[in-house]
């Protein structure tokens, strides 16, 4: 396996274990947004050491544009992996996951101090929420965070 796939399916597979463990958590039910941040810091760091790490076994063969696409490749793979993952869990091994998360959202909305119209374009926005589209934030988050992170780290980790 090459090592940028070996980067791609360790990240899919670390955030799928920090998706189960805060899943099974329960903060979401609590506070829905320290079970974001709880997610997302922890996500952020790793995209950033898998990406370190798989470009650190090709840094001695490939230039900058190389080394840019190795991340690039790895966020897609990881991606990937973590797009079919989220759908698992949010359609089969834990169906009732995204109505408790928007159940939440929106108790805590209405619990803040918004103007009317804001709350209800938020509320809106809680409750148009899919496995779909959380699926493919996932997706999405996973690629860009690989990708600004393999344009910094490829700058240190190159062939010179």
């Amino acid at each position: 396996m090459s090592a940028v796939v070996k980067a791609g399916v360790a990240l899919a597979v670390l955030v799928a274990v920090l998706s189960l463990a805060l899943a099974f958590a329960g903060l979401h039910r609590n506070n829905p947004i320290a079970a974001q941040f709880a997610f997302l810091i922890p996500a952020i760091l790793l995209s950033i050491g898998c990406v370190f790490w798989g470009l650190k076994m090709t840094a001695a063969d490939n230039n900058y544009l190389k080394q840019l696409v190795n991340a690039v490749l790895i966020g897609l793979v990881a991606g990937a992996l973590i797009f079919a993952f989220s759908m698992l869990l949010l359609t089969v091994l834990m169906p009732d996951y995204l109505d408790d998360v928007k159940q939440s959202t929106v108790a805590w909305l209405e619990d803040s101090n918004l103007p009317d119209e804001q709350l209800e374009r938020q509320i809106r926005s809680v409750e148009g929420t899919t496995a779909v589209s959380q699926a493919l934030g996932g997706f999405i988050g996973t690629f860009l965070t690989t990708l600004i992170a393999g344009a910094i780290i490829a700058i240190f980790l190159r062939k010179k």
